[in-house]
């Protein structure tokens, strides 16, 4: 079977989805991802907290197990278990994690996708990954270029072929741990606005549907997944996030960028990075002091 990477060129240029969507939740956290570069010019390398962990670990697993549905390979849970394991401890984490506990929630969260996606054993699968392409073009992301904005690049985890589909329509579908459920909101957001503006500018022709596979990480944890179609309401949205977001990392400082503080506590880019001769964000370092209110 070949080998699918979800690892991303750190070296990429253009607009991506991460670029996008870091820049819709603080301008200036987009400006800090595409200007601080480490000296080979590669994206800074960030410390994974738990969560993010997690999420690295759950992806790498389903999508060794989509892989091995497609390519109609051999494959067990422990196997995929193992793999998202290997790939959280293989990136820059937090220290304290509890790897037991860790282990033992993804091997949960891998048993729910057999039973409740896949339908194993002998159900329906509400997700056919027998006919899709992986990590955009299986380990490639994919890349448009336009008039306006230049390249425009993303890598949606599975592009699900309209045949296996209830409507007929290719499904851009995302894979999300998190601690809440989706809404028919999210749908509308600048991820899923992202992708369908991608997808039309590289394909052409019918919008496809847009989705989220999304494991809610909660007491009771269980497998959300919430699509519905792109229409030509995604795609201005998705030109108004591009077009702010080209604004904004054409500024030279950050001081002439934006910025809001809801999420200063747990940026990434708040504290200082000397190995990149990076003295951290102005407002994050004034919010984590206290002299800002949240």
């Amino acid at each position: 079977m070949k080998e699918i990477s979800k690892a991303i060129d750190p070296k990429r240029t253009g607009i991506s989805k991460s670029l996008i969507t870091s820049t819709a939740l603080c301008n200036r956290k987009g400006w800090f991802s595409e200007h601080v570069r480490t000296a080979d010019g590669s994206r800074v390398p960030l410390i994974a907290p738990e969560r993010v962990a997690f999420g690295v670990a759950l992806d790498e697993a389903i999508l060794f197990i989509a892989q091995s549905i497609r390519d109609d390979e051999r494959w067990t849970l422990g196997d995929a278990h193992a793999l998202g394991v290997k790939a959280a401890l293989g990136r820059p984490h937090e220290d304290g994690i509890d790897w037991d506990k860790f282990a033992n929630d993804l091997m949960v969260a891998l048993e729910l996708f057999a039973y409740d996606v896949l339908g194993m054993p002998g159900g329906t699968p509400l997700i056919d990954f027998r006919m899709s392409l992986l990590q955009g073009l299986d380990g490639e992301s994919i890349r448009v270029r336009t008039g306006e904005f230049g390249d425009v690049i993303g890598t949606p985890d599975f592009i699900i072929a309209g045949e296996t589909r209830p409507d007929g329509r290719d499904l851009v579908l995302d894979l999300k741990s998190s601690a809440r459920i989706k809404s028919e909101k999210d749908l509308r957001s600048a991820e899923m606005s992202f992708y369908a503006y991608l997808y039309a500018q590289k394909w052409g022709g019918d919008l496809p549907s847009v989705g989220y596979l999304t494991y809610v990480r909660t007491k009771t944890p269980r497998y959300q997944i919430l699509v519905g179609e792109a229409t030509g309401e995604h795609l201005r949205i998705a030109e108004e996030y591009l077009k702010t977001t080209k604004f904004v990392v054409a500024r030279e400082t950050q001081e002439e960028v934006g910025f809001t503080t809801s999420m200063c506590r747990s940026c990434e880019w708040r504290k200082a990075n000397p190995a990149v001769g990076f003295a951290g964000c102005s407002v994050g370092l004034l919010v984590a002091d206290g002299e800002v209110e949240e």
